[in-house]
């Protein structure tokens, strides 16, 4: 029977800690650790995750999730729309989207309506499309360590995307006060460019042992970029024309002949 007088019974560990200060002031401190472990050292959460050690950081999944969630709250609360919608073409329309709603009003179509069924179907998919835009990723990273499983592949990618956004994120919160379009443009270049070096120096501890193999697998990474736009895009204006097709017989194509016959007369 184990002795409840031994030292090693009735230590705190730091779990305990943050169980504690979860409960009084409803904070998890690992936030605060995770936070800047995951953009100063980044191969640190990466080992830490591997090695099972759930009490130093918060779930790279999870602390996914939460960013991934923030960045469409972000656009929300800005007006931003997260989906291909009508504003796209009345945004492009010479005459104010007069004649996008015109068009609509002479095919009995609604824009609240059509707009609503766009954003539904977008939100419904994110998942999906994002879980393509990762699959070249997961692929690449296999090919360069291939006895690591997918799901460790998972976290490399998943924990250098967090990098990216906690950069990112404040920088796009900032659309609040100015043009969305130049604060996101600036986000992302910055976002990127964390994202870049964060892949990097996980690849020197976890994926390569010479220098001349980081930049050649970072260059690696650097050149899917395009396959992910074009999966995303791609994949955006699939899920749209379904949409429309399917709850209200029209196109996307439509909306785009009316929008270049507008801009070009």
């Amino acid at each position: 029977m184990a002795d409840s007088n031994r030292p090693d019974d009735t230590r705190p560990t730091r779990a305990d800690a943050d169980d504690v200060a979860d409960a009084v002031i409803g904070v998890d401190t690992r936030i605060f650790r995770t936070i800047w472990d995951t953009v100063v050292h980044t191969p640190r959460v990466l080992q830490a995750a591997y090695e099972g050690d759930r009490e130093r950081y918060i779930p790279i999944i999870r602390m996914f999730l939460v960013l991934f969630g923030m960045q469409f709250a972000i656009m929300a609360f800005v007006g931003v729309p997260t989906a291909i919608t009508t504003e796209i073409f009345m945004d492009q329309s010479p005459e104010g989207g007069q004649d996008v709603l015109i068009w609509l009003e002479r095919e009995g179509l609604d824009q609240a309506t059509v707009d609503q069924s766009l954003e539904r179907a977008a939100s419904l998919t994110i998942t999906l499309l994002t879980v393509l835009a990762a699959l070249p990723y997961l692929l690449v990273f296999k090919a360069y360590r291939p006895k690591r499983s997918f799901y460790g592949h998972l976290l490399t990618y998943l924990l250098t995307t967090n990098a990216s956004y906690l950069v990112m994120l404040p920088i796009l919160a900032l659309s609040v006060f100015g043009d969305f379009l130049t604060w996101y443009v600036v986000s992302m270049v910055i976002g990127l460019t964390v994202y870049f070096i964060a892949t990097a120096r996980v690849f020197s501890t976890h994926y390569a042992t010479t220098i001349p193999g980081v930049v050649f697998k970072t260059l690696g990474i650097f050149l899917l970029l395009p396959v992910t736009i074009l999966i995303v895009g791609l994949g955006q204006y699939a899920i749209a024309e379904m949409t429309l097709r399917i709850f209200h017989d029209t196109s996307l194509i439509d909306l785009f002949q009316i929008a270049a016959e507008r801009s070009s007369s």
